[in-house]
């Protein structure tokens, strides 16, 4: 993604304290916007990460390593304050870079991400200009004003310099934390205080959704959550979507290799409510069929859907309706860099795949048929409403059913 790209997708977000103020109590704790939250799919790379490209929100992320932890405490008041205020003062919601990572960067990225948590850290500081005319001077630098990195142009970035990002990439997370540590330890009290209410009516702990999810992640991923940052806490009354209400979001960051997994274990009776996974944004849109190409994939969709209900989740049954749903942009001719297949119980419960055009799944919940396409229509709504506020231009959007 090229930073103009990025600039459209973000073009002139506010990001005023009070917007800051609620995006730092949920994201701070990993609460990452849902498949029905804003117009995710919209600004995924905003939302998430592009991750081919190397593009990040501006979300607050735990320190949960000591070392880390210790070489943040030891900045400056003077500087955690800068940082914070630079970040109130930039113009997008999001980092942009002048080009994609290289396959080697990315792959470098990863292990020097798992050695910085140990201790590696760069010998130097990122540069930092306020001007494009400054930026042209640096190989490598961070524009203040756009929250844009300058790779460089003819070569790949050294370990040095990858380094010296994360390096950056932490003291923000740090500085937004300090600047709103007191709203942020009111909600997880809160949050405890619910949590407790739950499990005193019969509902699971938070410890037992963790271990619930930490199965769930070793079944459908193979993993073990070894090298990664764990985070869980549970969602209140107030949270949004609805439908992770009463739910212990448990996740791991693979921030090394931009890699999130998130499951939402029901607080009452530990099932799998929900689960999301974001990887690669940049090459699900690559993958992406031309709309005339798009019907002749559904069919293989849907079985690759199937697949993973029964294979990765062991939910099987007699449904008596499976539907598929995919977005056109009629006006751009593109259609979404997703496919919903929604799989109809006897009894109304539904569960929904969202799958990539080449069979990965990005997210799965329980729900209902009528709560699913309220919420699709309402999704297109907010596509249509995105491009005429940021973008200024109308566009006509279809929802193509199978």
């Amino acid at each position: 993604m090229k930073l103009t790209d990025l600039r459209n997708a973000v073009n002139e977000i506010e990001f005023d304290k009070a917007k800051q103020e609620q995006m730092i109590l949920e994201i701070r704790e990993k609460k990452r916007p849902h498949r029905y939250a804003g117009a995710m799919r919209i600004a995924a790379a905003v939302a998430f990460c592009v991750l081919a490209a190397g593009v990040l929100s501006v979300p607050v992320r735990a320190l949960v390593n000591s070392i880390v932890q210790e070489r943040m405490e030891s900045l400056p008041e003077e500087e955690v304050t800068q940082i914070a205020e630079q970040m109130r003062e930039q113009r997008t919601e999001a980092n942009s870079f002048t080009r994609e990572y290289t396959q080697g960067e990315k792959e470098r990225r990863g292990k020097l991400y798992t050695q910085y948590l140990d201790g590696l850290f760069p010998e130097g500081e990122l540069t930092q200009v306020d001007s494009e005319e400054e930026a042209a001077e640096h190989e490598f630098c961070f524009l203040t004003t756009t929250s844009a990195f300058y790779l460089p142009a003819d070569r790949e970035l050294t370990d040095e310099e990858i380094l010296e990002q994360i390096d950056f990439e932490k003291k923000r997370d740090y500085a937004l934390q300090e600047q709103n540590a007191d709203a942020i330890a009111e909600r997880k009290a809160a949050e405890k205080e619910q949590a407790k209410e739950v499990v005193a009516s019969g509902g699971i702990t938070e410890e037992q959704a963790v271990e619930t999810a930490t199965e769930y992640l070793k079944q459908i991923y193979g993993l073990d959550g070894s090298g990664m940052e764990l985070n869980h806490y549970y969602n209140d009354p107030d949270s949004s979507p609805t439908h992770v209400v009463g739910t212990y979001c448990v996740n791991w960051s693979d921030m090394g290799n931009y890699r999130y997994y998130y499951f939402f274990i029901d607080a009452a009776d530990g099932t799998l409510r929900s689960l999301a996974y974001s990887n690669d944004i940049e090459g699900s849109e690559k993958v992406k069929p031309a709309v005339s190409e798009a019907p002749g994939k559904i069919a293989a969709i849907k079985k690759q859907a199937q697949s993973f209900l029964e294979g990765k989740l062991e939910i099987r049954g007699d449904f008596k309706e499976v539907k598929s749903y995919y977005r056109v942009n009629v006006t751009d001719e593109k259609v979404g860099r997703l496919v919903d297949v929604l799989f109809v119980g006897e009894d109304g419960t539904s569960y929904l795949i969202g799958i990539r055009w080449d069979g990965e799944v990005s997210d799965f919940c329980v729900t209902t048929k009528a709560d699913y396409e309220e919420h699709l229509q309402m999704d297109v709504q907010e596509h249509v409403d995105y491009y005429r506020e940021r973008e200024g231009r109308e566009i006509k959007m279809e929802i193509v059913e199978n």
